[in-house]
């Protein structure tokens, strides 16, 4: 049970995953109401859980080809429904390299610190550029570009250490936003995709969740208030690498079964 004098903010996410009929959400929400905070980072809890039970469920009309329709005659030349991720145009190439693009400036805009010297900087533009070429450059090679992200990931984690630490407070807050930058670039790839009829399968999907964490991986880089702290960095930052790559994967195959029933 939480102390009413207790603070919430640096556990605010898990807090807002609870049952509302939880006693720990109960009483989260009691301390919310009387500390302005806690109640800022519980409402932006709230809305990053709901933002992630929106695309984790990917419609069977994507993942499915089986389940995709013909586009109407005179669509203009636009890809007709059932074109796969490999074969989808240039112009939808260009939204997910934005969507990409997306999730690096969101973590810039909620991080809680800046490194804004021009070596930070190429060193963070330079982990996006990998997280863009894993959904351009090695279209059709997803294994491959999930590979690279994850072991990117980790390598960047940990040559950045360069001071112990863990941080545990700021740590859960960067995992989240790194789930939920994964979430934003999910969802603007997916909806575009579904609008021009394209098809998305398992390593699809992986690979766009992936490189949406990892472009916030390299905003954190940046905007982290504890960017050099290495135990910090593998277990917050690689690991919410890590999770979101699970995620996705394991959106797909939720899907289906809800296709399936």
């Amino acid at each position: 049970m939480i102390d009413h004098s207790d603070h919430i903010a640096d556990r605010a996410e898990f807090l807002a995953a609870l049952s509302r009929d939880d006693p720990e959400r109960k009483a989260a929400d009691e301390h919310a109401r009387s500390c302005m905070p806690c109640r800022e980072a519980l409402e932006e809890g709230v809305r990053f859980i709901g933002l992630l039970r929106q695309a984790l469920p990917v419609p069977s009309s994507i993942t499915d080809p089986a389940h995709a329709r013909a586009a109407p005659a005179g669509s203009g030349g636009r890809p007709v429904a059932g074109t796969s991720w490999n074969d989808a145009s240039g112009r939808f190439a260009l939204s997910t390299i934005v969507a990409v693009a997306v999730a690096w400036l969101f973590q810039l805009t909620v991080g809680g610190g800046f490194q804004m010297d021009r070596e930070c900087l190429v060193v963070s533009l330079g982990i996006l550029a990998v997280a863009i070429a894993s959904v351009t450059i090695m279209r059709g090679k997803e294994p491959l570009a999930v590979a690279t992200v994850v072991a990117t990931s980790g390598l960047f984690a940990y040559l950045s250490g360069t001071a112990a630490g863990l941080a545990p407070g700021i740590g859960i807050r960067c995992t989240f936003r790194e789930l939920w930058a994964a979430a934003i670039t999910w969802a603007i790839v997916v909806t575009i995709g579904r609008r021009r009829g394209v098809t998305f399968n398992r390593w699809n999907v992986t690979a766009i969740a992936a490189a949406g964490a990892l472009a916030a991986h390299a905003g954190q880089h940046l905007a982290c208030a504890v960017p050099h702290s290495d135990a910090h960095l593998l277990v917050f930052h690689f690991g919410g690498v890590l999770l979101a790559t699970l995620l996705g994967a394991m959106s797909v195959g939720r899907a289906s079964s809800v296709a399936t029933a």
